[in-house]
């Protein structure tokens, strides 16, 4: 059973423990995503593992910390619930979540024992086919000065209804299909944000963060090299945000990692099919990392 405590990560930091014993597994969701992003397979996890998933600064039920929200600034927050829990843990993210997991593996290689990266945020492949809603949502908040005020136009335009729908029919392949608990969670957090009034500016930090890694593969493709630790790459077909096309360019550049690909599939592969995830991942763990001694 999952329990919300808070620790101190340089400030308040929310985090959802689902318990367990064993290596430690510390999950980190996505842009506008929460910690409820894992809820699918956390309990899985913690069958035989120790389980943990961040509401990063400024996310879900975690107030913005002073560092602030940008990649780089959750970067520490990430090493820091790594230092909370332990010496060293496995690290699954998704989207954001998943450049963060590698920003984190290196500048702190030693906290990070292992890398899986669900859709991770990566450069667009071919421009000419990022679908219309994909280029808006991704290049609205870079606007200087009126980004933030276009975002908050449009989403006071919404009920949470119709934005929980709308934000999980382009995240998913098949929303309808979705658990009904995936439902309640963003209804939860849709809510949540309504009473947040840093949220746009937190989503606006968030992605000019994100730009420089994902605009250029000039600045992407080294830093790829510099990652040393075992990596499972995972990646639905159907991804709307992250291209297929740039996971397969990533598996390319590092052909040592294991990349397995999930036909149908939209960017959240661990809300539409999480029993699918649970078993690549036990089963890539099970035969790339050292046990823990």
């Amino acid at each position: 059973m999952s329990e919300r405590i808070t620790i101190d990560a340089d400030g308040e930091l929310s985090v959802l423990d689902h318990g367990g014993d064993g290596r430690l597994v510390v999950c980190i969701h996505g842009l506008e995503g929460s910690a409820y992003n894992w809820n699918l397979i956390g309990p899985g996890l913690a069958e035989s593992r120790r389980v943990v998933a961040p509401d990063l600064s400024g996310f879900g039920h975690s107030l913005p910390l002073d560092r602030g929200a940008s990649v780089e600034a959750n970067m520490e927050v990430v090493a820091q619930v790594i230092k909370h829990f332990g010496d060293s843990a496995l690290l699954i993210g998704n989207s954001m979540g998943g450049l963060i997991s590698m920003l984190v593996a290196m500048r702190y290689p030693d906290r990070v024992r292992g890398l899986v990266l669900i859709d991770p945020a990566a450069p667009v492949t071919n421009w000419l086919t990022v679908k219309p809603h994909a280029a808006a949502r991704l290049s609205t908040p870079l606007v200087p000065w009126l980004g933030a005020k276009v975002v908050d136009i449009y989403r006071s335009q919404l009920s949470i209804d119709a934005s929980v729908s709308e934000s999980l029919n382009f995240v998913s392949a098949d929303a309808e299909s979705l658990d009904p608990q995936v439902w309640e969670d963003a209804r939860e957090m849709a809510e949540l944000r309504r009473t947040r009034t840093y949220s746009t500016d937190v989503l606006v930090e968030a992605v000019n963060s994100i730009a420089p890694y994902v605009l250029h593969k000039r600045r992407f493709a080294p830093m790829l090299h510099r990652i040393s630790q075992p990596t499972l790459l995972m990646h639905g077909t159907e991804d709307d945000l992250i291209q297929v096309q740039t996971a397969r360019w990533m598996g390319r550049q590092r052909p040592d990692w294991t990349a397995v690909f999930f036909d149908g599939i939209g960017h959240v592969p661990m809300l539409e099919i999480p029993d699918r995830v649970l078993r690549v991942i036990e089963t890539w763990e099970d035969a790339t990392l050292e046990p823990v001694t």
